[in-house]
């Protein structure tokens, strides 16, 4: 007896979020942090998919504590690439598809800062990490091939001496579906 054999056929999806947060804390004390992320996701099943991320974060905060100190600029930059299962429980047709994610990321960060009119100087930041990852998330079907995005991730980061912790992002963006 042969047995007929599923094709399915693999479908990729482009994705593209943004964030940014500017909190002001007093005149001379803020904060000004974006990121922008982007993901291919590979659908190797009806309601499974491989997706591959990079993110690129950066943070200037300026901090000045009283008139007589002086100011501050911390300048922090992070590079993670992502690689998580992905499991979504709709169908592709349906309009609201939920999402949960799961897998690794190798996190690369730069901490530099400068008082004043002194040169800049570069903080000593662990060694570049493999970190887990994990998220929830939801994609909106506008069309067939195009769609809206948002998702929760969380990702721990080594902050030396053997700690972590858990750092987190928000996002929104939009996916095209070939």
């Amino acid at each position: 007896m042969i047995f007929p054999l599923c094709s399915h056929a693999m479908f990729t999806e482009l994705g593209l979020t943004y964030g940014r947060k500017r909190t002001t804390f007093d005149a001379n004390n803020d904060s000004d942090s974006e990121y922008t992320t982007a993901s291919v996701s590979l659908y190797f099943a009806e309601r499974m998919a491989l997706e591959l991320s990079y993110t690129d974060a950066a943070t200037v905060q300026h901090q000045q504590l009283s008139s007589a100190d002086l100011p501050r600029t911390i300048y922090q930059k992070s590079d993670i690439l992502g690689a998580d299962l992905v499991y979504i429980f709709a169908d592709k047709t349906a309009v609201f598809q939920p999402f949960v994610k799961a897998g690794i990321a190798q996190i690369k960060r730069n901490l530099e800062y400068k008082d004043g009119s002194f040169p800049t100087q570069t903080t000593p930041i662990p060694d570049n990490s493999i970190a887990p990852s994990y998220g929830v998330g939801f994609k909106v079907a506008v069309t067939d091939a195009f769609g809206i995005k948002a998702s929760y991730s969380v990702w721990q980061t080594p902050i030396g001496n053997g700690q972590k912790t858990n750092d987190d992002a928000i996002s929104a963006g939009v996916t095209w579906m070939f």
